[in-house]
């Protein structure tokens, strides 16, 4: 740990507590009930991560990073400042890690968002450079209930990184008209994949 990463990791323990907060390591904050008051705090340093708390993303940071992310994924959280701070960990400009984008996507997916936020989702899921860690953004237009979201699944099914994710969301949506595109992973080498197809296959009336 740096000076840095206690006086900054110190200084968001305080607001938190602050906020009616009870955990008192970084480490215990997805395990403590939140609400709104909390959720704010969170949020907040979430989205200011990199001027809150300056300098390279040490192991200090990258904790505090992928903590805050994934205590924001509950049902509280819903309508709140949370999605758009963990909607704010996918930018190419920060410096994050794979496995604290992925907890980022997996709390929008736990929450979840709702489909106000699914242009900005969509184009997450569509943006190869971000690899692996969109996997439950993709994973995510399966709950969207928006119309455009099949067609975003559909176009990644190429995409070896997240095409579990692709199937798993044109599964939960029932889609139609796929068959073709669907067939060929019925001979996957992967259970998963194969078990997936047949779940788009076996509603696809088409």
């Amino acid at each position: 740990m740096t000076p840095t990463d206690d006086r900054a990791g110190t200084q968001l323990l305080e607001e938190y507590i602050q906020s009616g907060g009870y955990a008192r390591t970084i480490f215990e904050l997805p395990h403590k009930p939140v609400d709104n008051r909390i959720i704010s705090v969170l949020a907040a340093w979430l989205s200011e991560l990199e001027t809150r708390w300056p300098g390279d993303e040490t192991s200090g940071r990258e904790m505090a990073r992928l903590m805050i992310a994934t205590t924001l994924g509950n049902k509280e959280s819903r309508k709140s400042v949370a999605i758009p701070a963990l909607i704010s960990q996918f930018s190419h400009a920060k410096p994050i890690s794979e496995r604290s984008r992925w907890a980022a996507g997996n709390s929008i997916y736990d929450i979840p968002a709702g489909k106000e936020y699914f242009d900005e989702l969509a184009g997450i899921a569509a943006d190869r450079g971000f690899g692996r860690s969109r996997g439950m953004i993709v994973t995510w237009l399966g709950k969207s209930r928006h119309p455009n979201a099949a067609a975003v699944a559909l176009s990644l099914i190429d995409d070896e990184t997240v095409e579990g994710n692709a199937l798993e969301a044109l599964a939960k949506m029932r889609v139609q008209g796929v068959r073709k595109e669907i067939e060929p992973f019925l001979d996957s080498e992967k259970a998963r994949i194969r078990q997936l197809a047949k779940r788009i296959l076996t509603h696809d009336q088409s």
